[in-house]
């Protein structure tokens, strides 16, 4: 499976402010794998769409710094995306405020166009929560071109209820994904929802690339003909880890977009997660030599 470098990566999804205790941080997962794209060197553009609101403002122009957010739309209604925020023993807590511009994301002609001449579209399952972010993300699909390569990265919150609605987005999401990434959570919790016996064996049941991600431990990337084992890399104390997934999904396309083989697209990816990790929050600052040493050297 190969990806074409010479065209953008689009990111379909939510941006948003994570509100901690002590100050806000920019966050949503799409915009998180947005944002380490462009900091690892690649291409990405953000289709999102924020508030008429000085949070929406501050939000484009912090994304601007690393990616392209011209597609990111403005609600003229709805406040910009915010969630609540507790870290309880490095794990974090996640309380939505409801109602907000992420949750109508639309597949404006723009957008269609761009989806047209992109060679990967990466986006995730919450943004598809409500009716309106359903269809917008449909026709957002539908709009790609056929070799168009689409990664979905899999969100669900920890202890949060599910709904119809939500099991219904993850489900299409996954149906029309060529790669998809869950975590050992998510994946024992896709199997309970859609009475899976095999939740592994359902995810490669379509020929596709799986990524399951261990935390700490590394990732397991089911390959089209092998699997491949990513170590873990230990963290450096004192961050979270907020972020680290959608770190995870935006170097491992990356890499691919690079012509790197998987191993060494997961393993960077791995080094990039612990990075995360070590910080707090999901959109770190790194230095380019940083950036280097975690990108490593590959023959493609």
């Amino acid at each position: 499976m190969s990806i074409g470098s010479d065209q953008a990566v689009l990111v379909w999804g939510e941006v948003l402010w994570d509100r901690f205790p002590d100050g806000a941080r920019l966050g949503g997962a799409p915009a998180n794998v947005a944002w380490h794209l462009g900091l690892a060197g690649g291409w990405a553009r953000l289709v999102s769409r924020v508030g008429d609101d000085e949070a929406g403002r501050q939000a484009i122009a912090r994304m601007s710094e690393v990616c392209d957010p011209d597609l990111v739309q403005i609600d003229p209604e709805r406040k910009t995306g915010e969630v609540l925020v507790a870290v309880d023993a490095g794990e974090p807590r996640y309380t939505l405020v409801p109602d907000r511009a992420w949750e109508r994301i639309e597949c404006t002609a723009d957008v269609a166009t761009a989806l047209g001449e992109a060679s990967v579209l990466v986006y995730g399952t919450l943004a598809q929560h409500t009716d309106l972010g359903l269809a917008g993300w449909r026709k957002a699909i539908d709009a790609a071109h056929g070799s168009c390569l689409k990664v979905c990265d899999v969100n669900l919150r920890r202890g949060s209820r599910s709904s119809i609605n939500e099991q219904r987005a993850a489900r299409e999401a996954i149906e029309a994904a060529d790669i998809v990434k869950v975590n050992d959570a998510e994946l024992a919790r896709l199997a309970e929802w859609f009475s899976w016996r095999d939740g592994l064996g359902a995810l490669r049941s379509h020929k596709r690339v799986v990524a399951v991600t261990h935390g700490k431990a590394g990732a397991t990337i089911y390959g089209e003909d092998r699997v491949i084992e990513c170590a873990g890399v230990p963290a450096a104390p004192g961050g979270d880890n907020i972020g680290c997934g959608d770190a995870f999904v935006a170097i491992l396309v990356h890499g691919m977009t690079l012509g790197w083989d998987l191993q060494a697209s997961g393993d960077a990816a791995c080094r990039w997660a612990s990075a995360v990790a070590a910080v707090r929050g999901a959109t770190p600052y790194f230095e380019d030599a940083h950036v280097d040493a975690l990108l490593g050297e590959h023959d493609a």
